[in-house]
């Protein structure tokens, strides 16, 4: 995410010398071979010579437990703009309350767009064009922040809405969290089954078709960041999947029953329509 966004910089020729803030040296000489900032730090070094004033806007491209770690480093003396890209909201929404209690110039951000895939080589300079950006404002931010990270977004190609950290730990349980949950369960319940082994392996080719493969593709994702995200959005995911297990015990009620012969077809009839709505299509 942070070098997508620092390509995608460059592309739209914003007027910005773009750093690089990297947490390890394997990282720092990748990102240096690829070259999509202007210079590079290690993390340490950068914490080391205090250097938060040597730039105006800051942008936290980590799991969310670190975005809130870092957070509480912020110095009082840093004046310029704050962001991340982190996908919950009430836990940093909190770390920045707890760290300005007087008015401040840091607003959350999370674009509404990714990968399965994680590191500096996948990073893509059209990651943020098209894409929904969701804004949370902690209290005591400063009006005009809020206008200069609405502008920067919309630099980039994006759209922005504005949500409570509440609800959009709610929302995003529903079409993000849980759906990443329930496809790693997909691909360990299908993976572990005797007769997929058998055939799979016999197979020059994967058996599955396309359907397995969409619904699957996720479950390939970042474990770091994702441990990260659900620590910090227990509550809700754990509604939604109880949620999703009362309409798959409904589904299962149907089966035993075994005498609607419509049901499926309207069934299906209606995920579309409710699929449509969703995507706005």
């Amino acid at each position: 995410m942070g070098g997508s966004l620092a390509l995608a910089i460059r592309k739209k020729k914003l007027a910005y010398h773009v750093t690089g803030l990297v947490r390890n040296e394997n990282t720092l000489q990748e990102a240096i071979h690829l070259g999509f900032a202007d210079e590079f730090y290690l993390e340490s070094d950068f914490l080391k010579k205090d250097l938060w004033n040597k730039y105006d806007f800051i942008v936290f491209s980590l799991p969310v437990d670190l975005t809130c770690k870092k957070i509480s480093l912020i110095p009082d003396s840093y004046t310029g703009i704050l962001t991340d890209l982190g996908s919950t909201k009430r836990e940093i929404i909190q770390a920045v309350e707890n760290r300005f209690t007087r008015e401040h110039n840091y607003i959350s951000s999370h674009p509404m767009t990714g990968s399965e895939n994680s590191g500096a080589k996948y990073a893509k300079e059209d990651l943020y064009e098209g894409k929904l950006c969701i804004l949370t404002s902690p209290k005591r931010l400063k009006t005009e922040v809020k206008e200069k990270i609405q502008t920067f977004w919309d630099k980039l190609g994006s759209q922005t809405i504005e949500i409570p950290a509440e609800d959009h730990d709610e929302v995003l349980a529903y079409l993000s969290h849980s759906p990443h949950i329930i496809s790693s369960l997909l691909v360990t319940w299908a993976g572990t089954n005797p007769k997929v082994k058998e055939y799979n392996q016999r197979s020059k080719i994967p058996l599955s078709g396309g359907g397995f493969r969409d619904m699957s593709r996720i479950a390939g994702s970042n474990p770091e960041m994702w441990e990260a995200i659900i620590h910090t959005n227990k509550s809700d995911i754990y509604k939604s999947l109880k949620e999703f297990k009362i309409k798959l015990e409904e589904l299962l009620e149907i089966f035993e029953k075994d005498g609607n012969s419509n049901f499926w077809k309207k069934y299906f009839e209606k995920a579309r329509d409710y699929r449509n709505q969703i995507f706005k299509l």
